[in-house]
């Protein structure tokens, strides 16, 4: 059984899907429409912008959603028997199942990044990957310390990442090296994503989720949240609500995959993060990039 992975925040690179727009008169089309519903050039900053320009969290998820469905509409044989996305990835990896249509998803990115943008700047707040640490270790210290710092997102054993106030994540970064982490890497983002900080954005963004129309789709969806597949409107909605200031369960959500029939995932999307998390998380897996029709 094939799944369909989609990408978060930190696979953009400079010059993504030029060259669809170049090769593929669909893309093209889409790349045009999407400028045209966003009211400013997305695609001259995803073909000519900076490293820094990319980073901009209101460029980065509507560039790496824009790619990402892009290279699932254009895939050979896209056929998913479940799909998932990490983080911003979920929205794209809805589209892809025909949940949600593509214009639909791009305004809901776009509201989606504006509103996490504003909630970094109400209050300082970082994030941080802890490398060579149990999960439960982690989330046991964080809890331990307050809930101005959590786990946020569990990439893969032994990789999560924890978000919160500056001067929480410096004082647990101390507290998760002495109770033996290899690392604690400062992450250069702008805010703590996936944490109670982000709730000013949640309720922004609840609001316009519950105005949009989603629909059932083809196969399931393994959502963040709770690593469980829904094919329920209502559910997936309210998963994707909640996304905002939950944790980005990705190890779990992959072996429920796998434990659902999952032998092959396929990354839809720039770059091939997700394909060397799953080939830690499960080590049998086949992975690969779609291949392009």
């Amino acid at each position: 059984m094939k799944a369909y992975i989609f990408p978060g925040q930190g696979s953009q690179f400079p010059g993504m899907a030029k060259d669809l727009y170049t090769n593929f008169p669909l893309a093209k089309q889409i790349i045009d429409e999407a400028d045209a519903i966003l009211g400013f050039s997305l695609s001259s900053v995803m073909f000519e912008g900076t490293e820094e320009e990319l980073k901009q969290t209101k460029v980065t998820q509507p560039a790496i959603y824009l790619h990402s469905i892009l290279i699932a509409k254009l895939g050979k044989d896209f056929a998913p028997s479940m799909v998932a996305g990490h983080s911003l990835g979920e929205f794209s990896a809805l589209v892809a199942a025909g949940g949600l249509s593509w214009q639909d998803g791009l305004r809901l990115v776009y509201q989606r990044a504006l509103a996490m943008q504003k909630a970094c700047e109400i209050e300082p707040s970082t994030m941080a990957a802890v490398l060579g640490l149990p999960d439960a270790t982690i989330e046991e210290i964080c809890q331990a310390y307050g809930p101005s710092v959590v786990a946020a997102n569990f990439n893969c054993p032994g990789q999560v990442v924890i978000s919160g106030s500056v001067e929480g994540i410096e004082a647990v970064g101390v507290q998760l090296k002495e109770a033996g982490a290899k690392r604690v890497l400062p992450l250069p983002v702008g805010g703590a994503f996936h944490s109670p900080y982000m709730e000013p954005a949640r309720v922004e963004l609840a609001a316009a989720i519950e105005a949009t129309e989603i629909v059932k789709p083809i196969c399931p969806i393994f959502q963040n949240v709770n690593a469980k597949p829904s094919q329920d409107p209502t559910e997936i909605k309210a998963n994707l609500i909640s996304q905002l200031t939950g944790a980005v369960r990705w190890t779990q959500s992959v072996e429920a995959m796998v434990a659902a029939g999952a032998t092959e995932f396929i990354e839809c999307g720039p770059g091939k993060v997700l394909q060397g998390l799953v080939r830690k998380i499960h080590a049998e897996a086949v992975v690969s990039s779609i291949e392009l029709a």
